[in-house]
């Protein structure tokens, strides 16, 4: 079995739709825990969720580096999956998380392997012609991100993080793997949609700069968030 970690915090109908789509999605056996950093308390009640682990009530939001310590903690298997709550999985045969499985079994020198959003916003994304199924990346973020759970463990996850910015867990993990001579990389024709939505699917009043997000970036996603084109199994260009 597969652990899969989702946090969120303040974006309720993002992850009520992203664990929509992983249970009607993957049918390798899976556990699923949103780690809740506040605002969803809809999944202690949800028939869709298997375990609600709810950080903010001790800590306030406590912050991405926390809640996937507390995830790397709790993964009992092999690998263990971590996302964001603004992703949905494709819809494939086999499953993505059985394909992904797969891919980690036969790379044994990574650590971690991420699937590839729609669109890569700031950054270049990866032909999904490509030959290669996994290509290797100095970052992959949290994109249900398949780890290996003895090589995180080994070099101690997410401890001992004073002060993280934006992108800042992704830049930790991966240089830490990479340090202990293990890869990371980015599945070229796995792919999920990256919901944007108005200011990020948050609150009015929490802005893009205290999410830090960069305003000057909103003229690019909103170029790419529009679901109806893309295919709805792959989430490649239709």
């Amino acid at each position: 079995m597969i652990d899969i970690f989702i946090t969120t915090y303040l974006r309720d109908h993002f992850a009520k739709k992203c664990v929509q789509y992983v249970k009607e999605r993957t049918q390798t056996s899976h556990r699923l825990t949103i780690l809740d950093n506040g605002g969803n308390e809809w999944a202690a009640e949800s028939s869709y969720v298997d375990r609600y682990i709810p950080l903010w009530k001790a800590y306030g939001n406590a912050g991405i580096h926390h809640a996937w310590n507390v995830a790397v903690s709790l993964a009992e298997g092999k690998y263990f999956v971590t996302s964001d709550p603004d992703l949905l999985v494709p819809d494939l045969k086999p499953d993505w998380l059985s394909q992904m499985v797969s891919y980690m079994e036969t790379r044994p020198d990574y650590g971690a392997i991420s699937m590839h959003p729609h669109i890569f916003i700031g950054a270049v994304g990866i032909d999904p012609k490509d030959p290669e199924n996994v290509i290797e990346r100095n970052m992959c973020g949290a994109v249900f991100r398949i780890m290996d759970t003895d090589k995180v463990r080994s070099v101690r996850g997410w401890d001992l993080i004073i002060e993280a910015g934006r992108n800042h867990e992704e830049r930790t993990i991966c240089s830490r793997l990479q340090a202990s001579e293990y890869k990371t990389g980015i599945c070229s024709r796995i792919r999920a949609y990256h919901m944007f939505g108005d200011n990020w699917g948050y609150p009015e009043e929490f802005t893009p700069e205290m999410q830090k997000h960069n305003p000057a970036l909103r003229e690019e996603v909103e170029r790419f968030d529009n679901i109806e084109a893309y295919n709805p199994l792959t989430w490649l260009p239709k």
